[in-house]
């Protein structure tokens, strides 16, 4: 069993390095030769494959190898992090630095609430919670790689404000709010989302990309269909790619779903980089789908209860709108 589980190793190894060779190659060979997104005929491979088997391999293959050094990069940091025990949170920044940088979702972060219990105060709690889902390093290496740095850097600071601000509102309006016992809520286990990370960084991003794949082929699908029909002109004449409209209505088809460890980028980038979809409609709705999503909302019920988990809840929507707005109107 042992010789098995070190075989796969090797070949994810294997498969991982071949990836950043390949991956460092072509940023070389593009950034050579000047190829971008609107200069794609200078590409060997697009002047001489058909048009749509060169689509096929950027929105899969292509994708495919992004996702999977961005993921292998957040491994390597945070299983590096986890040596330093002397990072361990103490307030609210240090919650959300934690937070960003441990969990790979919000069901990893139960464990380690019951030792904050009688040594954080309630807002630095709930920050820790809050901001579990929101950013881990491949969520943040996703960000730059897929989306790009402006995106990125949103995506941090919003969290960041979002995780500090909840944990301030819920201590405001429940200072002495009941705390259930974590061990409680440790059922989510029997998800996939909330298994035991891999003993090392080559199976570990192995197995969150594999939760991935689907996320990824429903990415290339939608980049495919936006290629060819041009959604920019439809969201265009529906007035819902930028504005308030936009914002609510993308805060409210995040809030049923539910994305881990970065798969909301992956749902966002045929939107934004095809259908002209504005930051802040697109951090509204990885917001929504990640801090208030109904797995989230659920785990929060049973850990602060109704009333409290209410609150909070419409408290993050409302934050999440007025960021969004924000954004739209400093034009970022």
């Amino acid at each position: 069993m042992g010789k098995i589980k070190k075989n796969k190793d090797g070949i994810y190894k294997t498969v991982i390095y071949f990836t950043l060779i390949l991956l460092l190659a072509d940023f070389v060979y593009k950034t050579y030769f000047g190829i971008t997104y609107h200069t794609r005929e200078k590409c060997i491979l697009y002047a001489n494959l058909p048009r749509w088997l060169f689509l096929v391999y950027e929105f899969t293959v292509d994708l495919f190898m992004t996702v999977i050094i961005g993921i292998f990069v957040g491994t390597l940091l945070q299983k590096n992090f986890t040596k330093y025990k002397r990072l361990y949170p103490h307030n609210q920044l240090t919650a959300f630095l934690y937070a960003s940088v441990i969990p790979v979702c919000s069901c990893s972060a139960i464990p380690m609430i019951g030792a904050m219990q009688g040594q954080l105060r309630l807002r630095s709690i709930i920050t820790f919670i809050v901001a579990a889902p929101l950013l881990n390093p491949f969520i943040v290496a996703l960000s730059f790689t897929v989306l790009g740095t402006e995106y990125a850097i949103l995506r941090i600071v919003s969290s960041m404000v979002l995780a500090i601000a909840t944990g301030i509102f819920a201590e405001w309006v429940s200072p002495k709010a009941a705390i259930s016992d974590p061990e409680k809520l440790l059922s989510c286990t029997s998800n996939s989302t909330c298994t035991v990370p891999g003993k090392t960084v080559y199976s570990e991003t192995f197995r969150i990309f594999k939760q991935l794949v689907p996320y990824l082929m429903i990415a290339g699908a939608f980049s495919l269909f936006f290629e060819f029909f041009q959604p920019a002109i439809l969201l265009e004449k529906l007035q819902i790619k930028e504005g308030p409209l936009s914002s609510a209505l993308f805060i409210l088809i995040g809030m049923p779903i539910y994305f881990c460890n970065g798969a909301d980028i992956l749902f966002l980038q045929p939107l934004v980089n095809y259908g002209g979809l504005s930051m802040g409609s697109s951090i509204a709705f990885s917001l929504t789908s990640t801090a208030i999503c109904i797995s989230s909302f659920m785990m929060l019920l049973k850990y602060l209860g109704k009333k409290l988990t209410i609150q909070i809840s419409l408290f993050i929507m409302a934050a999440i709108f007025i960021m969004s707005q924000l954004i739209g109107i400093f034009n970022i």
